[in-house]
Formats: C-alpha cells, sequence, structure tokens
C-alpha cells in the first residue's frame, strides 16, 4: 500500500506545484468558494420550486434531505475516523492558496496566509474524504436522476470544485476522488430509500398523495389502478400527514436545543435550581417543573438540553392531543391545519423549546378541556 501513498502524494505534487501558473491562481480559489454561491445556489432552489413544476421540486426535496445529512453524518464520521492531516500541514513546499509555505508548521501556515488556527478552523480539520467533492458529486448524481441532460454542466462543475481542491493545497486527489466516489454512493442509496419508502408507506398512509405521484424518482409515472378515496381514506391521509410534521418538528426542537445555540432564560435557570431540592411546592411554583426539570437532567446531564428536554416532548403530546381530538371531533384535515397554526405563532413555538411553567400548564389545561 506504500506505492499507492507515494503515487497520491506526487500526483498532488503535480497538480499543486507543477501545473501552477497565474491563471488557475485566479480561478481555483474562486472555484473552492467564493460570495456568490450560496445566493446562487438559493435562487437555483427557488426558481426550480416555482418553474420545475412536480420534477422540480423532487429535485429540491431530495437534495435537501440527501446532501445535509450525507456531510453531517457520513463524510465528517469518516474524517474524524480516518484523520488524515491535510496535504499543507503534512508536506513542505505546498503551494496553499497560491502561496508556497516552506514549513509545515502551522504558526507558518497561519502567518503566512492567515488561516484560523483556533480549534475548528481549517488546519483543525481532517482531510479524507473531501466533502466538498462528496457534496457537489451528490448532487450532480440527484440532478442527473431528474434530468438527464444536466451532467453537461454539472459533472464539469464538480471535476473543477474536486480538482480546485487538490490545486489549493486543501486534499490530495484520493481524498476528492474518494469523496467523489462517496457522495455519488450515498446520493444514489438515499434516493432509494426515500422511494423505497414512499412505496412501501404512501399507498397506505398518504392516498391521496401517493395516486398523484406514485413514483419519487419518476415524477411522470400514473397510479396503475386509481381508486375512488372514501372519507376514511381521506382523514387517515390526514392525519398521518399530522403525525408525521409533529414527530418533525419534535426531531428539530430537539436538534435545535442541542446545538447549544442559545443559554438557559432567568426562569428556567431559577427552577433547574429547585429541582435540586425536592419539594411539595416553591416559592411561587407547584412542584411539576422540578419534577420535569429533574427527570430531564438526570436523563441528559446538567445542560441546557437536559434541562429543556421535555419542552419539545410536551409539545409533540399536546399536538397529538389536538389533532386526534380534531380528527374524532370534526375532520383529520381541519387537525392538520391547527397544527399549521400553532407551529406559526411564536408563543406557542417558544413554549416548544423553554422549559418553563408554561407548557405543562398548556398541556393539563388542554388535557382538561379535551
Amino acid at each position: 500500500m506504500h506505492w499507492i501513498q507515494l503515487f497520491d502524494i506526487a500526483l498532488f505534487r503535480f497538480i499543486n506545484t507543477t501545473l501552477s501558473n497565474p491563471v488557475f491562481d485566479a480561478v481555483m480559489p474562486f472555484a473552492s468558494g467564493n460570495r456568490f454561491f450560496f445566493p446562487a445556489l438559493v435562487i437555483a432552489g427557488l426558481l426550480l420550486l416555482w418553474k420545475g413544476g412536480r420534477r422540480g421540486r423532487l429535485c429540491v426535496l431530495m437534495a435537501a434531505l440527501i446532501i445535509p445529512a450525507g456531510d453531517g453524518l457520513v463524510v465528517n464520521s469518516l474524517k474524524h475516523a480516518i484523520a488524515r492531516p491535510r496535504p499543507f500541514v503534512a508536506l513542505e513546499g505546498v503551494r496553499f492558496w497560491g502561496i508556497k509555505t516552506t514549513s509545515a508548521t502551522s504558526a507558518n501556515i497561519r502567518a503566512m496566509t492567515g488561516v484560523d488556527d483556533a480549534p475548528g478552523g481549517l488546519l483543525h480539520h481532517n482531510g479524507m474524504p473531501s466533502a466538498h467533492a462528496a457534496n457537489w458529486f451528490a448532487a450532480t448524481m440527484i440532478l442527473l436522476v431528474y434530468y438527464r441532460r444536466s451532467w453537461r454542466f454539472m459533472l464539469p462543475l464538480a471535476c473543477l470544485v474536486a480538482f480546485s481542491r487538490v490545486y489549493n493545497g486543501v486534499h490530495y486527489p484520493s481524498d476528492v476522488l474518494a469523496g467523489a466516489i462517496l457522495g455519488a454512493g450515498y446520493a444514489v442509496a438515499g434516493m432509494w430509500a426515500i422511494h423505497s419508502l414512499w412505496l412501501w408507506a404512501g399507498r397506505k398512509r398518504f392516498p391521496l398523495w401517493w395516486e398523484k405521484l406514485p413514483s419519487l424518482v419518476n415524477p411522470d409515472a400514473t397510479t396503475p389502478d386509481p381508486r375512488p378515496q372514501t372519507p376514511d381514506a381521506i382523514n387517515s391521509h390526514w392525519l398521518h400527514l399530522g403525525y408525521l410534521m409533529i414527530a418533525v418538528s419534535l426531531l428539530g426542537h430537539l436538534a435545535y436545543l442541542g446545538s447549544g445555540a442559545i443559554e438557559l432564560s432567568g426562569d428556567e435557570a431559577y427552577q433547574w435550581v429547585w429541582s435540586k431540592h425536592p419539594a411539595l411546592s416553591y416559592y411561587s411554583k407547584p412542584p411539576m417543573i422540578a419534577v420535569l426539570q429533574y427527570a430531564g437532567t438526570h436523563l441528559w446531564g446538567d445542560t441546557e438540553f437536559g434541562v429543556r428536554f421535555f419542552s419539545p416532548v410536551i409539545g409533540a403530546v399536546l399536538g397529538l392531543l389536538l389533532l386526534r381530538f380534531f380528527a374524532r371531533e370534526f375532520s383529520a384535515r381541519l387537525g392538520f391545519l391547527l397544527l399549521l397554526i400553532l407551529q406559526a405563532t411564536p408563543l406557542l413555538a417558544v413554549g416548544s423549546i423553554l422549559m418553563t411553567i408554561d407548557p405543562p400548564s398548556v398541556l393539563f389545561w388542554t388535557a382538561a378541556m379535551l
């Protein structure tokens, strides 16, 4: 295997040093990352949603589901597991973004290039596999499924970005090759998994949508045996859609709390202290808030996530109560619309994140009313 590593380094030297020229020095950093990329991506996505019809919306949906998950779960996990240093850190004489480094020390690179050396900066990131290559080739594969001729511009762009990562000195050729294969692979696997899930669950759980869209990878397919929908089938469709919204909302709120984006509020911290001293009541409140925070911090530790864990859980339970009540008394469609209203109401949405007395109070008030 040693000869493979030597070949990888030799090919890196050829691309990074031998092929260096003023034109590439201007083009390749721009190809690796520029301030126009995200605005252009947003505009392209909005155009597909607006003008792309069913095919465009499915393409955007698949890209939104697969690419971030592949980057965060697959690529980053492999980076940490393999822990391969980037070439501008491991080798001497590397042209890093057009600047030739004379020492492999991070301090020298930082002084010459201004690259951040703080934890989480580029110098502390591993190189294998390349996330840029994985994301671009995953996007290329997804677009290819829905727009066959898209390879004419997506494949050259993906190859240009992959090449630029080597030219700029931040990846070995094997890094971008592994990223390209990995990205294309998990894009195909992700689309197959989502499509298979839809084939299994769509007909039973979402019959209204399944009749209009029996295949997620072939938007032009039609249902072979359309059947008239009964009121029970329609009610079941909206009921399961409500369940899906509640599940996605719960996972989204838990992920947001897990990110540590916001610190505890004053009330949360004050009542967290109560949970350290179990009692039948406290200065201004009965004991349920302390009991919930006691349970959350014993499950997840003394963290913001532990203190707030039961807030999104209570929000999900409240949503289930209201959805089931409306489905029984009126229609599941009205219950689903009510859930949308609750999601869009700021005070109620905050109640699914912060852990104060309000979430349990609203839950029990609603339960008593029902």
